[in-house]
């Protein structure tokens, strides 16, 4: 069988000509192709978009499917970007060896020009590239076969094959900065400048050129300024502040996190380098926080508030952005027999607690355990503390108190912190 191709299909004229150019071309091409239409629910029109998307897909012969996908429209960044990733979270659970996406070049020379207003480097400069993997999956890539493609093309081959599709009335929203660059700008500059959608398009690549090329020196001073994930401030602090800020960015863009301004990621290199050694520093950058702690800096989501919750034997509940799970064992964990009948309580660390995890050492502060363990300060801020009335049973990485310990052959409960 044929790899997998799973085309975006909003219904406006792109994404249909794709799909009918696919359709056209997979049996010659030997892949297998299917549709995928998200819902976002934000236009009255969005179930009219749904059937119209059907019909084309009946059509075509197409397989179709649908997800469905809540975005908030107070979202800090903004309503489109709020949608943008809700769709991209609903590819990213399709079964799929490819996603296809219907952007052409008149998107590639608009997406450069609103990314240079927004200030971005070489990598927001270099706008999208036609092939690229897809965030977070080994085995997903992304694909856009129309990127040399302008839109008047597009256009004229969905009239000459006769081809319906809707119109979003939200693209002529002006309010929105893409459509304003869109709707007002480029008609300008095309006129001035004839031909400067191919121009824009043709000096995106030449970005990104540069940023396959700052990629590969990152990789170079990753060898040995990055390990196990972490970077070490040491070898950091030995580079000349761009190629420093080029392994910064690089660490950001493995571990999956939006690119902070630039403002923002040289006070954060500002500070892990320069900060006193006892200090310590915690930096905000949005998506997540850099922490240094032992010469090293790490990346660490942002989890709400903790709040207290009473563990009612389900196998796995959220706290606080994690998730954790509770399996039954035999001979090892918790003893399932003295937690019986008693309220169980998944809380926060307060400060103060004493706990026993070995029967060999005497009961100590659990503050101390922690930093013996290695466990840096802000994981022990945030990891979850499981009681029974006023005793400490299990901790996260140290284990169970041995007064709660499971004896052989006795029923346990092994709690699992996916922090």
């Amino acid at each position: 069988m044929g790899e997998r191709l799973v085309a975006g299909l909003s219904g406006g004229v792109d994404s249909v000509a794709l799909l009918h150019l696919l359709q056209a071309h997979a049996p010659s091409l030997g892949f297998r192709l299917s549709a995928l239409h998200v819902h976002h629910g934000l236009s009255p029109h969005a179930d009219a978009w749904l059937a119209h998307c059907r019909r084309l897909c009946d059509l075509l012969g197409v397989p179709l499917e649908v997800a469905r996908v809540e975005v908030r429209r107070d979202a800090a960044s903004g309503l489109e970007a709020a949608a943008r990733q809700a769709r991209y979270a609903a590819f990213g659970k399709t079964e799929a060896d490819w996603i296809v996406l219907a952007h052409q070049r008149d998107d590639q020379a608009e997406t450069l020009l609103f990314n240079l207003l927004r200030g971005t480097g070489p990598s927001g400069a270099a706008a999208m590239p036609v092939a690229r993997p897809f965030p977070g999956r080994r085995d997903l890539h992304i694909l856009r076969p129309l990127l040399d493609a302008p839109r008047s093309w597009i256009e004229r081959y969905a009239e000459e094959h006769q081809l319906a599709w809707i119109e979003d009335e939200s693209n002529r929203d002006e309010r929105h900065a893409r459509n304003h660059l869109r709707q007002s700008i480029m008609p300008q500059l095309r006129e001035r400048f004839p031909g400067c959608d191919a121009v824009l398009a043709r000096a995106a690549m030449h970005f990104a050129e540069a940023d396959a090329l700052l990629s590969r020196l990152a990789e170079i001073d990753a060898a040995t300024a990055i390990r196990e994930g972490r970077i070490v401030v040491a070898e950091l602090a030995r580079l000349d502040e761009a190629r420093a800020r080029n392994v910064l960015r690089h660490a950001l863009k493995q571990a999956g996190v939006t690119m902070p301004d630039s403002a923002r990621l040289q006070e954060a290199l500002r500070q892990a380098c320069g900060a006193a050694a006892d200090r310590q520093v915690s930096i905000d950058l949005g998506q997540c926080m850099l922490h240094r702690h032992r010469g090293q800096l790490w990346l660490a989501p942002k989890h709400p508030l903790a709040v207290d919750t009473e563990w009612r034997g389900e196998a796995a509940l959220d706290w606080a952005g994690t998730r954790m799970r509770f399996d039954r064992t035999r001979g090892a964990g918790i003893c399932l027999a003295r937690l019986e009948g008693k309220a169980i309580w998944i809380r926060p660390r307060q400060g103060g607690e004493r706990f026993q995890p070995d029967p060999k050492r005497p009961r100590r502060e659990l503050r101390k355990l922690l930093q013996e363990s290695g466990v840096p300060p802000w994981q022990r801020k945030a990891m979850p503390l499981l009681w029974c009335g006023e005793q400490l049973v299990w901790v996260p990485g140290l284990g169970v108190d041995v007064a709660w310990q499971c004896r052989e052959g006795e029923p346990g409960l092994l709690p699992k912190w996916e922090g």
